[in-house]
């Protein structure tokens, strides 16, 4: 049976918080509402409205700060948003990957040559955590975001860092409903280091050529699942 990709409650919880800092003129450095406050606010899980945080939080609406809660970044941030309505989730996914060579690729050829020195450092720095979660078989799903936020921010476009930061956050949502999905990302773990390498040495062919082979992988195990 053919399968309508529904708006998820995360989703709906993200529109309802960019809502409420609208309404209430919020500016940047303003405190929202804890987690477990817009939970009852919503009417919806913690886990949801987490969820709907980090996709915020990677469109640069808010920042989540240790010992001071959620607070808003940019009110205002201007967003790319679709609703897609699809035949299948496989081709739904296969045509993500599209989408990512294109928008990734790019995104990884601009960013061997504009990364600044601190920004390479903070990648190294998300590689490492990446390994150790790897090597204690723990959740991986939020290293990896962490080492891609800070590689497409690398390239210093943000209209291009937010249309990957949509698509980006779609292709997470399967994984992190898969039971497999720790899989994936230690089969690409070594991917990831090759990119890093040849942005720091801005090699933007040799990097770009790495992300297409990670996808190669990505594509295959997909196939694999349906």
């Amino acid at each position: 049976m053919p399968l309508v990709k529904k708006q998820l409650v995360h989703e709906l919880a993200a529109e309802e918080i960019k809502r409420l800092i609208r309404s209430n003129k919020f500016q940047k450095g303003d405190k929202l509402p804890s987690m477990a406050d817009l939970a009852v606010k919503f009417g919806v899980s913690r886990t949801s409205i987490r969820e709907a945080l980090r996709q915020l939080e990677a469109q640069h609406f808010v920042e989540i700060v240790n010992g001071k809660g959620i607070l808003v970044k940019d009110a205002n941030a201007h967003q790319l948003q679709t609703r897609i309505f699809i035949e299948s989730e496989l081709t739904f996914l296969l045509q993500l990957c599209e989408v990512r060579r294109g928008l990734e690729g790019q995104a990884i050829e601009l960013a061997a040559s504009r990364a600044t020195e601190e920004q390479l450092v903070r990648m190294e720095a998300n590689l490492k955590i990446y390994e150790s979660v790897k090597i204690l078989s723990e959740d991986s799903v939020q290293a990896d975001l962490d080492f891609h936020q800070t590689l497409y921010e690398a390239s210093h476009n943000p209209v291009l860092f937010k249309m990957i930061a949509t698509v980006y956050e779609s292709f997470n949502e399967f994984w992190r409903k898969n039971e497999n999905s720790n899989s994936i990302f230690e089969e690409t773990y070594h991917f990831h280091e090759d990119i890093y390498f040849y942005v720091k040495n801005k090699q933007p062919e040799l990097a770009r050529l790495a992300l297409n082979q990670m996808i190669d992988v990505v594509e295959s195990r997909v196939k694999e699942l349906f």
